[in-house]
């Protein structure tokens, strides 16, 4: 599609509503990787003998880039994701960054051949999200014995984005005539 040709107010909609969507998606993907790490370290001072040393030394050192720092962190030292998970992950980003710089040149787009790839950041997450939530409750004795399936946990980031992918899923496209 060009410049010249008219889209409807539906084709516009859903082309926001998607744009918006994926913008969203990719703070919250951000949060649910930055943040659990940054509150980690966060006036911490770990004594000898633990694996840990600051939050400089331990991640910002693997990359310039804070968010591929914690995903080497991540995948690397703690082992919370993959490589998969995590170029899935950078996958994203790419994406979220042509829609965020690149929105005019992509009114023609089709949204629905990005599923596939949402699907996959849906699997990353989780996966991130239920290591997230057992780190921060799992070893609380007060949850020990109280029938919690620890495999199908998760937190309220990662709720908030199934949410957001749940309702990209279901925007139905007009196609261009």
């Amino acid at each position: 599609m060009n410049y010249s040709e008219e889209l409807s107010t539906d084709q516009l909609s859903q082309i926001l509503s998607y744009a918006g969507f994926i913008l969203l998606s990719f703070e919250l993907v951000k949060g649910l990787i930055i943040k659990p790490i940054k509150e980690f370290y966060a006036n911490t001072t770990f004594g000898e003998g633990v694996p840990f040393n600051t939050y400089e030394t331990d991640v910002d050192s693997r990359h310039k880039y804070e968010l591929e720092a914690c995903l080497m962190y991540l995948r690397d030292f703690m082992e919370a994701l993959d490589s998969d998970d995590v170029t899935t992950i950078q996958t994203f980003r790419k994406h979220r960054n042509e829609i965020a710089h690149e929105l005019p040149h992509l009114i023609g787009f089709n949204p629905e051949k990005k599923i596939e790839l949402l699907k996959k950041v849906d699997k990353a997450l989780f996966k991130l999200s239920n290591y997230n939530t057992y780190i921060q409750i799992g070893a609380d004795p007060q949850f020990k014995d109280k029938g919690i399936d620890w495999d199908t946990i998760y937190g309220a980031e990662y709720a908030l984005f199934k949410s957001v992918i749940n309702n990209v899923e279901n925007l139905k496209f007009v196609k261009n005539v």
